[in-house]
């Protein structure tokens, strides 16, 4: 039977914080402004891997994101910034993902198998999907096409206002907020990059009704189910995998360094 099916990686902590943040923000202004909206399936934070696209089989595509993932651990890219696309049909605003050569090299590698794996796969897939070059992103807002002008305030509101220093300033205490103020302006030091570093841990496929029908987890080298990758259980498991990889390469790092 064929399906629709998407493929994505799903924003989680602090990351999944800023970004629902920024969208609830920028919607009470597009209320403000009275920019409507545009009704979305659905809302999960997430950066598109590949899709959607249509399958007779969607078992074979699941076993095609086990082969070509089991081949990366370490994957990292950086969140942060905004951007916007102008379409037809609807103005999309989102966050700019800062991909690494390996993010880059997975979703190149996981779209051209894909597509040669499935003739239904190749004619129904994005125009964007095959291409070497892809925009990486993850979507925050999509609104009515039809009065550009509010549109471009919002964009602006967008990076004037749910930047992420911004974010971080009205999470902060306020002894941190002092602190932080004492290191800015009196020991002048430098702030944190305006972007949020991350790694892909998880490559998720979405099927019917964009229901998980499995998720491959990079760090545990695992394909789990639905149910284990809802798990808070299984994403302690992954938090501390990724946590041992990066200190293992760090200190792999510094050994080369010495030598």
């Amino acid at each position: 039977m064929t399906v629709s099916f998407f493929i994505e990686f799903r924003l989680q902590g602090y990351a999944q914080k800023y970004t629902k943040w920024a969208s609830a923000r920028t919607l009470r202004e597009a209320r403000k402004l009275r920019l409507r909206k545009l009704k979305e399936q659905r809302f999960v934070s997430h950066i598109t891997l590949f899709g959607d696209a249509r399958t007779n089989n969607l078992q074979q595509v699941i076993r095609e994101v086990e082969r070509i993932s089991q081949k990366y651990t370490l994957v990292p890219f950086k969140l942060g910034g905004f951007d916007k696309s102008q379409k037809p049909d609807a103005n999309w605003l989102y966050l700019d993902v800062h991909p690494s050569p390996d993010l880059e090299q997975l979703r190149y590698e996981l779209a051209r198998t894909l597509r040669r794996s499935e003739r239904m796969i190749y004619d129904t897939c994005q125009t964007f999907d095959p291409k070497l070059k892809y925009k990486f992103h993850s979507s925050i807002g999509k609104y009515d096409p039809r009065d550009k002008g509010k549109f471009e305030k919002l964009f602006d509101y967008a990076e004037t206002n749910c930047s992420l220093e911004t974010f971080k300033q009205r999470k902060a205490s306020v002894v941190s907020r002092l602190l932080n103020i004492i290191k800015k302006y009196i020991f002048r030091a430098e702030e944190d990059g305006p972007r949020i570093s991350l790694h892909l841990t998880r490559v998720t496929v979405l099927g019917r009704k964009n229901r998980i029908e499995a998720e491959y987890d990079l760090l545990l080298k695992k394909l789990l189910s639905r149910r284990q990758a809802l798990s808070p259980y299984w994403r302690r498991k992954t938090r501390r995998a990724l946590r041992r990889a990066i200190i293992k390469k760090r200190r792999e790092a510094h050994k080369r360094a010495i030598h």
